[in-house]
C-alpha cells in the first residue's frame, strides 16, 4: 500500500516545537499506525504529524475536535494541549498531547482472554462516547468514513481475483443473506472513535491496566457496531459487557449481528490490498476471517450462536 510522505521532519524543527512546549529534548516513538509521525517531547508530551496529503491533513483536524469532546463526556483520553495549524513550523498541522505514561495494547499480542478487564474498560469508554456526546457545534460536523460495499458482492469480486473459489463465495454470501435482515437495521447515529484497535489501546506495560484510548483521527457519527470491528470478535463480548454497564447499545436487540456483519466485509474490504507486514492486527484480512472461525469454534453464547456460519451448503 503506497503512502504519502510526511512532511520534511528535520531536527531543527523538531527541536523547535519541543522548546515552544518547555521540553529540551526529541526522540521518535515506533510507528504502529498509518497516519502520523509521533514523537516525545521530553518526558511528558507527545507529537504527532500527519502526512503531507488532505485525507490525513482532515484526520487531524477531526481529531483536534472529536479527542477533547471525547475527554469531556468522561473517556479516557490524554489531553490535548496544542493543536497548531500556523503552518510556522510545517505546512501541516500538528498535535501535541500529554504523554499517556504506557504502551500500545497491540505491542504485547495477547490473547483477547488474556485481558478482558481491558476489554471492559474500553467499552465503558465507548458507552460514554456514544451516549455523552451531542450533535451540537464543531462535532457535529465531523463525517465518518463508511465502508458501504455490500459484502456479499466483495465476496464474489474476491472469488473472482482468485483469493478463493466460487464455492467459498456462495458459502458466504448464504451467511450473510442469513444475516442481512438483522445486521442491516438502521439505528441512531452516534459519535464514534471510528479506529478502535488494540494499537489505540493503552495499558501499563507491567500490570496492563487500561489507561486510554487514543487516535481519534477517524471519528465521525454512525452505527455504534463500527466501534466494534477492529479488534478481534473474541474481545467483543467483553467490550459489549462493558458498554453495557454504562448504557446499552443503540439497536441492542441486534448489535451482535452488526458487528458480525462489519468484521466479514472489512476482511473481504482488506483482503484486495493482499499481504500488511508490519501492519496491525485490523489491517490484516487473513487474520480476521481466522478469528470469526475462532470465535464460533469456542462456543460464543446464545445470542451469537443464533448467527453462526451455516454448517453445510448442500443444495446451494
Amino acid at each position: 500500500m503506497d503512502l504519502p510522505a510526511f512532511p520534511e521532519l528535520t531536527d531543527e524543527i523538531l527541536h523547535a516545537i519541543a522548546a515552544r512546549h518547555g521540553a529540551a529534548s526529541v526522540s521518535r516513538l515506533p510507528e504502529v499506525g498509518i497516519f502520523n509521525a509521533v514523537f516525545l517531547l521530553g518526558e511528558d508530551l507527545v507529537l504527532r504529524v500527519p502526512r503531507d496529503h488532505p485525507t490525513f491533513i482532515a484526520a487531524a483536524r477531526k481529531e483536534a475536535v472529536a479527542a477533547p469532546a471525547a475527554r469531556a463526556a468522561g473517556a479516557l483520553t490524554p489531553r490535548l494541549v496544542d493543536f497548531d495549524d500556523r503552518h510556522e513550523f510545517l505546512p501541516v498541522p500538528f498535535l501535541v498531547y500529554e504523554r499517556v505514561q504506557g504502551e500500545p495494547l497491540g505491542g504485547f499480542d495477547l490473547e483477547p482472554a488474556r485481558t478482558p478487564e481491558v476489554w471492559r474498560a474500553v467499552g465503558r469508554d465507548l458507552a460514554l462516547v456514544h451516549t455523552g456526546i451531542a450533535p451540537e457545534g464543531p462535532v457535529a460536523a465531523l463525517e465518518l468514513e463508511v465502508l458501504d460495499d455490500d459484502p456479499r458482492l466483495l465476496a464474489e469480486e474476491v472469488a473472482a481475483e482468485g483469493q478463493f473459489t466460487a464455492l467459498e463465495a456462495r458459502w458466504l454470501t448464504r451467511w450473510l443473506d442469513d444475516l442481512a435482515p438483522v445486521a442491516l437495521a438502521p439505528v441512531t447515529e452516534r459519535l464514534l472513535h471510528g479506529d478502535v484497535q488494540a494499537t489505540n489501546v493503552m495499558v501499563d506495560p507491567k500490570s496492563l491496566e487500561y489507561l486510554a484510548l487514543i487516535d481519534w483521527g477517524s471519528a465521525g457519527w454512525g452505527d455504534p457496531a463500527q466501534d466494534f470491528a477492529g479488534f478481534p470478535l473474541r474481545a467483543v463480548p467483553w467490550v459489549l459487557a462493558g458498554h453495557r454497564e454504562v448504557a446499552p447499545v443503540d439497536g441492542d436487540e441486534t448489535v451482535e449481528a452488526r458487528i458480525l456483519w462489519r468484521h466479514i466485509q472489512l476482511s473481504l474490504w482488506l483482503l484486495r490490498r493482499g499481504p500488511q507486514p508490519g501492519r496491525s492486527w485490523a489491517e490484516r484480512p487473513v487474520a480476521m476471517f481466522v478469528e470469526v472461525l475462532q470465535f464460533f469454534l469456542e462456543g460464543p453464547g446464545d445470542r451469537w450462536r443464533a448467527l453462526a456460519p451455516p454448517v453445510s451448503t448442500l443444495g446451494v
